[in-house]
């Protein structure tokens, strides 16, 4: 059994962070996950047992095994996939029911909310691709997850995925930064972002309306180690049209000492894709780019950066749910049950997010 997460000790307490027995019993049966109590006698069971398959660590042979022998139920280890696979969805529904309970809780950084955007792929056994992908929204102000989001391997990294929050400033990578629809919608919304770009990922334009030259703009800044400018994202030619959009261009140089690990990346990246690093690539490669609609007033060059830097919180918390939990390590094949087991980890790491907070807030 994996240690990260114990069900024999105290679950009762578990238990207590998610519901009341008779609010779990009858979410199970409006959800469909609770049709016959022959074994499972009631929602807290059919629960427990999801989280022993799951975040436990146990296969479906051991968590049928673990549960006879700890009196949960007797069932078989076909029995217990036929369970699992047809709970999927309500445990999907309680991931969400766990998150919308903090819902009052936020974080801000001056003032305003900080929401970072992140994504996850995850493989099936035997998989060479990518089978799911978990996208997540992490508060780095109270280190926690306030957005869930599972879709299939294909399911794009989109800024504008989450409902925006009033003045929230919504922070992504090179993913999020690649795709102008996400940052129309975000600059047309009530918040803010700030995302790191490619040189070449979106149709840039001078204020005019004219092409706009990022390497010249990357040359002019000469030793300076930060520079901005104002330019106007649009949509590239053959596609829907639409009115450019105002940001600013922020270009922070990288340390001496990183500067070759960025264009040997940027080189890696290029042949991978069956192309040859273009020259203007690893030039663009002493520079991390990133786009904006914050008030400049507000929010110069150097603060947006210092926003930006927050994205390790989020990569961080992704590292914990795979070496502590091991998301990465998914045991199924079969969608229902592959969707049951991703849940139940997400319960798990919410509740866990919840207990060390706790923990921070109510110090010995």
């Amino acid at each position: 059994m994996n240690h990260a997460f114990s069900l024999d000790e105290d679950w009762q307490t578990v238990l207590a962070r998610i519901a009341e027995p008779s609010a779990l019993d009858a979410s199970a049966r409006a959800h469909g996950a609770l049709v016959r109590r022959r074994e499972v006698r009631d929602g807290a069971t059919l629960l427990r047992l999801g989280l022993g398959y799951g975040p436990g660590g146990m296969s479906l042979r051991e968590a049928a095994a673990w549960a006879e022998t700890q009196g949960i139920a007797g069932l078989s280890d076909v029995a217990l996939l036929k369970r699992l696979r047809g709970a999927a969805d309500w445990f999907g529904v309680l991931a969400a029911q766990v998150l919308a309970d903090r819902a009052g809780v936020a974080g801000d950084m001056g003032g305003r909310p900080l929401r970072l955007v992140d994504g996850t792929a995850i493989c099936a056994p035997g998989s060479h691709g990518t089978d799911w992908r978990l996208h997540v929204a992490y508060d780095p102000c109270t280190q926690r997850f306030t957005d869930f989001e599972l879709t299939d391997g294909r399911g794009a990294e989109r800024l504008e995925r989450f409902v925006v929050q009033p003045d929230e400033i919504r922070i992504g990578d090179r993913g999020f930064g690649g795709r102008p629809e996400g940052i129309r919608a975000l600059a047309e919304g009530p918040g803010d972002y700030v995302v790191r770009v490619n040189w070449r990922a979106l149709h840039w334009q001078d204020p005019a309306g004219g092409r706009f030259d990022m390497l010249a703009f990357i040359r002019g800044l000469g030793d300076q180690d930060i520079g901005e400018t104002a330019l106007l994202v649009g949509r590239a030619r053959g596609k829907r049209q639409w009115t450019p959009v105002p940001a600013r261009l922020i270009a922070v140089r990288l340390p001496a000492d990183k500067v070759d690990a960025s264009r040997t990346k940027a080189s890696r990246a290029s042949r991978k894709n069956g192309r040859c690093p273009q020259a203007g690539t690893l030039e663009a490669a002493s520079h991390v780019l990133l786009l904006t609609s914050l008030d400049p007033k507000d929010y110069p060059a150097d603060r947006v950066a210092a926003l930006y830097r927050l994205r390790w919180q989020v990569e961080l918390a992704f590292k914990r749910l795979k070496s502590l939990l091991h998301l990465d390590a998914l045991r199924a094949k079969d969608p229902a049950l592959a969707r049951a087991w991703l849940y139940t980890h997400l319960i798990a790491a919410l509740l866990i997010d919840d207990m060390v907070q706790q923990a921070l807030d109510s110090p010995p």
